[in-house]
């Protein structure tokens, strides 16, 4: 089922006045680079090989062979014992892990100077290491002072991560795992800007991006996708709202509900934070909304990661778990140290809101092949044009964030070069999405006057003209028992007349006066 083009939709002019941004369709997906082939590494071959005969009966034994043999047996016993002590670190350890203080997913070591390259990705990882697992830096694994320290294994999968960091300009990717949280990639691209453009410290304007959010709201609270809403230029139904990105239906579903509510569904959703008009970082969990607008929703800042985790939530079928780092920490044996802090999950929305938001976004086979996806692209345009696109298939969230020259092609090239690679990597499968679930109420509050009119000509009306307010709204000032009436006596048939008189001596109707007209007592004609 194929409704909608998150590669085309989605886009907000309408804040911002401008027209800008690059024609629909105008996306291509990044190349792929070479370092990486998709393939599993086969394990190391033995340096070593025993020729056995072509036939067991060719072979006759004697106390000297018998000898020799022992003797070529202990040769080879101490030989394997000398290779198998030799074999790469990769091999060693109950889980394969390198020893190395970060390691990547599969359990080979990040390289060296990450740390350096990615001090607010490592920052975060410390961060979560002390909350969680209460070590700090300086307690991991090192090849001279602590060679039995323990190491740490993060969520990041190598394939992904490479993938991310051909990444160029001003722009970041990060995927998140629905249903589990985990990061698998994290780009932000801090050689390029000297500041980590996804996390909290960056956030950015999300414009449409945010509008499942609200569409989330009004759903939890008993609306369907076929609510109608007032827009600037047309009433529209809740789906067409974001679908087509309209401001103004999607600022009054926001006012409707209020700011509160809108984002304590993004809180529940995975949103951690949002900035208002002066840059201030409001904590949502805290609910610390006052002197946001609903209005605002769209441009009060947001981070990349955290609008990956929503989306995430969403493709997990309502289910949000908190966005982590770390997989898992290994001791000096290889031997899973379990965290004082596990991983929060729940069922932040219901399964139905979730399917109607896929719905919703749900997106057509020229931006990924062969599968069903949704997503929502967006551009914003201040000081300079950011273009966004987050969107996600069942087994990944992805979120692409790209400013100045970097979003002349929008956000589309990063993530399809993401979730592409996880694809092929990973072989996920494809997956049908279930279409919308019918759920909630066709509610029209929102296209009503205040005395609960709906005007005749909307297009509520035209696509529903047996709704009975439609039908009572076309003749308001009419009462039903004077028509009834002017219809009854219209169909009468006028008198016969006089048989004693004939048609050219019938007298003239009698002239009656003004106040006479006004009277209908002496009347006999039936237009009185």
């Amino acid at each position: 089922m194929n409704n909608g083009n998150p590669s085309h939709v989605g886009r907000r002019r309408g804040r911002t006045g401008s027209e800008g941004g690059p024609p629909p369709g105008s996306h291509r997906a990044g190349a792929r680079g070479s370092s990486y082939s998709g393939k599993r590494r086969a394990g190391p071959a033995l340096p070593f090989a025993v020729p056995l005969p072509g036939r067991l009966g060719d072979v006759r034994f004697n106390k000297l062979h018998l000898a020799v043999a022992g003797a070529v047996s202990l040769v080879v016993a101490v030989g394997v014992s000398i290779v198998l002590g030799n074999l790469p670190e990769e091999a060693s350890g109950s889980g394969g892990e390198e020893h190395a203080a970060l390691l990547y997913a599969d359990g080979q070591a990040l390289p060296a100077d990450f740390a350096d390259t990615h001090p607010a990705l490592a920052a975060g990882v410390h961060a979560e290491l002390a909350a969680r697992y209460g070590l700090d830096p300086d307690e991991l694994y090192d090849a001279a002072a602590r060679p039995d320290g323990p190491r740490v294994v993060l969520t990041l999968d190598r394939a992904l991560q490479e993938a991310a960091e051909e990444t160029s300009g001003e722009a970041g990717v990060v995927a998140v795992e629905p249903g589990t949280g985990a990061v698998r990639c994290y780009y932000g691209a801090e050689a390029e800007t000297g500041a980590d453009q996804l996390g909290p410290d960056a956030p950015h304007p999300p414009s449409s991006v945010f509008d499942m959010v609200t569409a989330a709201t009004a759903l939890e609270a008993g609306a369907s996708l076929e609510s109608w809403w007032s827009d600037a230029e047309a009433d529209v139904t809740l789906v067409q709202a974001v679908r087509e990105s309209r401001t103004a239906a999607m600022d009054a579903v926001a006012a409707e509900y209020g700011v509160a509510e809108v984002l304590e569904t993004a809180g529940a959703m995975g949103l951690t934070a949002i900035a208002d008009d002066e840059g201030v970082l409001r904590d949502v969990a805290a609910g610390d909304f006052d002197g946001l607008d609903a209005a605002g929703l769209g441009s009060y800042p947001v981070s990349v990661v955290d609008m990956a985790g929503v989306y995430a939530t969403i493709a997990a079928d309502g289910v949000h778990a908190d966005t982590h780092f770390i997989e898992r920490v290994v001791d000096g044996e290889g031997r899973t140290v379990e965290p004082a802090q596990g991983i929060r999950t729940d069922q932040a929305i219901a399964e139905t809101t979730a399917q109607d938001l896929q719905f919703t976004g749900l997106g057509e086979s020229e931006a990924i092949e062969d599968r069903d996806f949704f997503g929502v692209a967006a551009d914003f345009h201040g000081e300079t044009t950011q273009s966004w696109f987050v969107g996600a298939i069942p087994q990944l969230s992805v979120a692409a964030w790209a400013n100045g020259s970097a979003a002349s092609e929008g956000g589309v090239p990063l993530w399809r070069n993401v979730i592409d690679t996880a694809i092929e990597v990973n072989d996920y499968e494809a997956e049908e999405l279930p279409g919308a679930s019918g759920a909630g109420d066709d509610l029209t509050d929102g296209i009503a006057d205040e005395d609960g009119r709906i005007d005749p000509d909307s297009e509520y009306c035209q696509a529903n003209p047996d709704i009975e307010g439609c039908t009572e709204a076309e003749s308001p000032s009419e009462s039903p028992t004077e028509t009834e009436q002017e219809e009854e006596t219209s169909e009468e048939p006028e008198p016969e007349p006089d048989p004693t008189t004939s048609s050219e001596e019938e007298p003239d109707p009698p002239t009656t006066s003004s106040e006479e007209e006004t009277t209908t007592e002496d009347c006999g004609w039936p237009w009185c």
